[in-house]
């Protein structure tokens, strides 16, 4: 019980050390603030792992795809699948390359939520990036993630048909079953 408890402290820890190396001149780098993410994941800090982006700009650091990912990753741990989705567009906007594993953590995050919809219609929008000649070019596809987290959301939202219609989808397109 103490060590979940403290664990669920490591974001203080975390922010600390990146105010420590701050302080002593040496600039923290993309992968620094993608732990301090995770960390406030653990921490169900979400608010604070939104923050670390806004950090990041004002030391001159332009946030990455794996920060972005981290703090994706911690909203939807806490079912913010609204500020998830609000980080994919700023990906978009701000012209970063999202890539699937990025859109498998909004969809997950939307799952979590019972954000069906949602799940669903970026499911379809990663399907025909996939299928395009970008996609195609990237090597990019659905991956088993993709589909169970897509899966999941639309069980969780009591869309049994069309889990049942994506798990054959899933099969037909040659993907584990694993789910």
């Amino acid at each position: 019980m103490r060590s979940a408890a403290r664990s669920r402290e490591h974001w203080r820890e975390a922010l600390r050390l990146l105010d420590v190396m701050a302080s002593r001149g040496v600039r923290p780098n993309a992968h620094a603030y993608a732990a301090a993410a995770v960390a406030c994941e653990t921490g169900g800090r979400w608010e604070v792992a939104i923050s670390l982006l806004d950090r990041m700009r004002e030391q001159g650091l332009p946030p990455s795809v794996i920060v972005y990912s981290a703090v994706m990753a911690c909203c939807g741990a806490e079912g913010r699948w609204e500020e998830a989705l609000q980080l994919l567009a700023a990906m978009k906007a701000e012209r970063l390359a999202v890539d699937v594993p990025a859109v498998n953590i909004a969809i997950s995050a939307c799952a979590r939520g019972r954000a069906w919809r949602e799940a669903l219609l970026l499911h379809e929008q990663l399907r025909a990036w996939c299928s395009s000649a970008e996609g195609r070019r990237g090597g990019q596809m659905l991956t088993e993630r993709t589909w169970g987290a897509t899966i999941g959301a639309m069980y969780k939202g009591g869309q049994w048909r069309k889990a049942a219609e994506l798990v054959g989808e899933m099969r037909r397109g040659g993907v584990g079953p694993h789910l």
